[in-house]
């Protein structure tokens, strides 16, 4: 590596630029200052370039006539008229106005020639101003900004759902966290260790923490809406989302807080709050993000970030009106025992909630050129959180008659356990690009892991409190790794073939690691297996000794780019990538991509393409027993379930499918129309056909198999569920943006954004209506299909999240002072009930408390979420932010169904999701810009 690293400098520096410049700078307007990052781009040409931390640029072009186009997010853009003769022309010295306009910037993701508009891009592309956005809104975190401000991005927290609780999983037009890619500067973004295993939407996924950026270090994102496998590889099958850190120069950052300030509501009791006059409060957040930026030299750059984030927990349970303690004589007692005790109900509290996470990061980002042809890069983050959360309530009419005595000795009225979590993200990057004769060069290696460590408190083994009175009750229980290390090498380079053909090829070597760190001996061991009583820390047992260890791989991929334009208004683009991985084989994607112009403002656009996804790391070796609660006879009751790896023997046993990549289909079609600066439409239609999905199956006993049941007694186990490829989907969609961009007045401006996603999710079906499974021939003869994929599976892919999601924004600016008002209306959602036929409803089961029939399936109303936000500019470069989300207090609908509800103990589960379950925020931000 060194020697080709000095090889590039020396073959650099011999090379003498041949060709004059355009140069010139760019200022704001305002006050004068420099405008580093601003996009130049020579118009109907893949050339352009951007300016250094001084605002300079410089552009190679042969002699002639053009019009540059100068584009920055967050300024009106201009195009400038430059005559160029005998390699000379005068230098540009150009002063941007701020406007919300972000529709003309140029875009990076999902092109290699160099960038284009936005609205020239032959594929869908978002642009998000995190650096602006930041400042307006109460969320802190990029997946919370994300889902307010991108239709096609959903991500919500999640409750009572082990380390899910702690790292928010989210998605693109509906499809798994796993099936969209991370970029970071460009670059691959690791995953996170976690593995998605208990009842929430995205069960049996593995995806990448976002909110391990922090947001205060990100100028924007970009959010590629297209299958992008081709370009970049791995699971780019949803689309794209490239994270482009800060590179400006000076001061800034920002001070926040916030609190949920929700109400009474009539149709039931939130967190045992029966007085209606009482608002409650929870959830107080803290933030704090410093960033600074610094010349190097007369064009580099240094960028450091840091933040500091502490959320308070929230709980939104109802009160509990089922059986508390133990029957005596067959008299269940528990009004008398409560009231000798001093004891109400409201002392037996569950917490449905956001668990509480405090933690902050750093991240630098930095680029020195070394001559005019060569420059260095590098970035890099480290970031920690710790988190606590709850589990299910263990009251003690639950809890085993062995262990009763010792148990009540320390916990007399049961007990609240708890998962508290300690997860550190880091990555660095460096590279060296620049220019080798007429072709462009990126050398680089990207390295990523993320830890994930699990303590539990407030817990006990029942197994070890048979017989000692002071059992344990805290617990390490082990936990997860993830690393991943990229080189890559890109070459590109611009031909004068009819328009200009852009060329870009390279190559990718990658390996990955997952770990698996065992708990300490109490936190998994059965101390006594005859008391028949569940083993392990209750809520999460730790990870076994003989599941621990490492699991490697590597894979290497070659890539060519190509992009033509035939004429100034069609552009073609083609891609072709294979890649080959250790542990699975070969795989050849392809991508083409076209836009035409049928009027300066009016194109049409489309693209084809396949894709894949490796299948993980951690879905492959992932191994472990929870404690899963499931509804028998109208109560919770708890099971022992556990996870194993697909090709275990219990896998075997049940003739579970060898784990292989899932493979896609896309297409895309869409328009774009431009009038004028001030009116921008996009309008794009897909359609995504995905093989073999990985699912994680639901929990298999032993069926009277001697030999299974061995197998999960040695797990401490009753059931077990393993990854497998169940079924085949077909996802399509409408999405539009319509935005509206104006000045009027001395110094007034208004943008108003209208945007919307219609998904349809669906498992392929055959003729009798059925989904089609992929299911071994011992799982049908054994009528186990339905365990290994079931109606609440289905229902996860296809009705669980919003299938469509409408925003609109205005932002109105009258010289200091400044409005957002925000709209956001989530879609229904439904629930399922795994257990049930529908269409037999003199079947359901009967709640043995209430003498009810439960209700089994459930749909969610469509929800509208209002915030608004008034800023301030205090003095020059400090301004003051007051605000609320959902400042209406809208909640969704009440959970009533089986799967939630046992005897009005829940509000909200984690089974389906809309906009989450706090009400209310208000909150206050003070930012400053120096």
């Amino acid at each position: 590596m060194k020697k080709t690293l000095l090889l590039l400098l020396l073959i650099s520096a011999s090379f003498h630029a041949l060709a004059q410049s355009v140069k010139g700078k760019i200022t704001d307007e305002k006050n004068g200052a420099p405008l580093p990052g601003v996009s130049i781009l020579v118009q109907g040409t893949n050339t352009g370039t951007v300016s250094d931390a001084d605002g300079n640029f410089s552009l190679n072009v042969a002699d002639g006539n053009y019009n540059i186009v100068i584009s920055f997010i967050g300024y009106t853009p201009k195009i400038i008229p430059t005559a160029v003769s005998a390699g000379q022309s005068s230098p540009l010295n150009i002063a941007l106005a701020e406007s919300s306009e972000v529709l003309g910037e140029i875009v990076v993701t999902g092109s290699r020639s160099g960038g284009r508009s936005r609205i020239d891009s032959p594929v869908p592309v978002d642009i998000i101003p995190v650096s602006q956005i930041t400042n307006s809104v109460g969320q802190v975190d990029i997946n919370q900004i994300l889902t307010y401000v991108a239709p096609s991005f959903q991500s919500s927290r999640q409750t009572i759902s082990d380390g899910t609780d702690h790292i928010d999983p989210a998605q693109l037009r509906g499809l798994g966290p796993d099936q969209v890619l991370v970029l970071v500067n460009g670059k691959r973004r690791h995953q996170s260790s976690l593995v998605n295993v208990n009842g929430t939407v995205n069960r049996g996924t593995v995806g990448t923490d976002l909110n391990a950026i922090p947001a205060t270090s990100v100028e924007k994102i970009e959010i590629l809406r297209d299958g992008a496998a081709a370009q970049y590889g791995s699971d780019a099958i949803a689309g794209v989302i490239n994270i482009i850190l800060k590179s400006r120069t000076g001061l800034s950052g920002n001070v926040s807080y916030g609190e949920n300030v929700t109400s009474y509501d009539k149709n039931y009791i939130i967190n045992n709050n029966k007085d209606a006059s009482v608002n409650i409060t929870d959830g107080g957040t803290a933030q704090v993000g410093l960033n600074y930026g610094l010349k190097v030299g007369q064009k580099g750059f240094v960028n450091i970030t840091g933040e500091y984030v502490k959320r308070g927990a929230t709980n939104r349970t109802g009160t509990y009106t089922g059986q508390l303690f133990p029957a005596v004589d067959g008299k269940v007692v528990d009004d008398e025992i409560l009231a000798q005790r001093g004891l109400t109900r409201n002392d037996f509290d569950m917490r449905i909630g956001n668990s509480e996470v405090k933690g902050g990061g750093v991240v630098i980002n930095a680029d020195i050129p070394l001559n005019e042809r060569l420059d260095v890069y590098a970035f890099g983050q480290y970031n920690n959180k710790k988190g606590n959360a709850a589990g299910f309530y263990r009251y003690p009419n639950g809890v085993p008659a062995a262990v009763r005595t010792n148990v009540f000795a320390v916990y007399p009225n049961g007990f609240l356990p708890e998962i508290n979590s300690d997860v550190t993200d880091i990555s660095a990057a460096a590279g060296i690009r620049g220019k080798l004769g007429e072709w462009r060069f990126d050398l680089s290696n990207t390295f990523g892991k993320n830890d994930f460590d699990y303590r539990i408190t407030n817990s006990v083994n029942y197994t070890q409190a048979v017989s000692i009175a002071n059992f344990q009750r805290e617990f390490n229980a082990g936990g997860n790794g993830f690393s991943q290390n990229t080189v890559n090498l890109d070459f590109g380079r611009k031909f004068d073939v009819l328009y200009g053909l852009n060329v870009a090829l390279g190559a990718e070597q990658r390996s990955e690691k997952y770990t698996i760190t065992a708990g300490e001996e109490a936190s998994y061991k059965n101390y006594d297996v005859a008391a028949g009583v569940p083993a392990g820390a209750q809520v999460f047992s730790g990870f076994f000794p003989q599941n621990a260890g490492s699991h490697s791989r590597h894979s290497v991929a070659g890539y060519l780019d190509l992009e033509q334009d035939i004429t100034k208004s069609w552009v073609l683009s083609a891609a072709l990538r294979f890649e080959n991985y250790s542990d699975f084989g070969n795989t050849l994607n392809y991508k083409v991509a076209t836009r035409y112009k049928i009027t300066d403002g009016i194109a049409l656009r489309a693209s084809a393409s396949s894709g894949f996804r490796a299948p993980s790391l951690q879905q492959r070796y992932y191994a472990k027993t929870n404690t899963l609660f499931v509804t028998q006879n109208g109560q919770q009751v708890a099971q022992e379930s556990g996870t194993f790896t697909n090709d275990s023997k219990p896998a075997e046993i049940l003739g579970i499918p060898k784990l292989k990549q899932e493979t896609s289909q896309s297409f895309t079609v869409g328009t774009t129309i431009q009038i004028s600066n001030a009116f921008e439409l996009t309008v794009d239609a897909y359609q995504i056909d995905i093989d073999d999905r990985i699912v994680l199956t639901n929990n298999f006993n032993d069926g009277g198999n001697a030999n299974l049941k061995a197998q999960l007694a040695a797990a401490n186990a009753t059931t077990a569920n393993f990854f497998s490829n169940a079924v085949d989907t077909r996802s399509r969609g409408i999405e539009g943006v319509l935005s509206y961009n104006t000045k009027f007045g001395r110094n007034q401006s208004l943008r108003a954004v209208l945007a919307g996603t219609f998904i349809q999710n669906k498992v392929k079906k055959g003729a009798d209506g059925k989904p089609i499974i992929h299911a071994s021939d011992i799982l049908v003869q054994t009528n186990q299909v339905n365990t290994y994929f079931n109606r609440e599976d289905l229902s996860r892919f296809e009705i669980a999240s919003p299938r469509n999601k409408q925003s609109l924004t205005i932002n109105y600016k009258a010289g200091k002072l400044g409005v957002m008002l925000r709209g956001v209306r989530f879609g229904e959602v439904t629930y399922w009930d795994p257990t049930i036929d529908p269409n037999k409803p003199d079947a359901w089961p009967v709640n043995a408390l209430t003498g009810q029939k439960e209700t089994l399936d459930q749909t969610f109303g469509a929800k509208m979420v209002t915030d608004i936000a008034l800023s301030y500019d205090l003095v020059k470069g400090i301004g003051l932010t007051i605000g609320a989300n959902n400042v209406l207090d809208v909640y969704q609908d009440k959970h009533t169904h089986s799967g939630n509800v046992s005897s009005g103990r829940f509000v909200y589960s984690r089974r389906v999701q809309q906009m989450g379950f706090n009400g209310r925020y208000l909150f206050a931000r003070i930012n400053f810009n120096f």
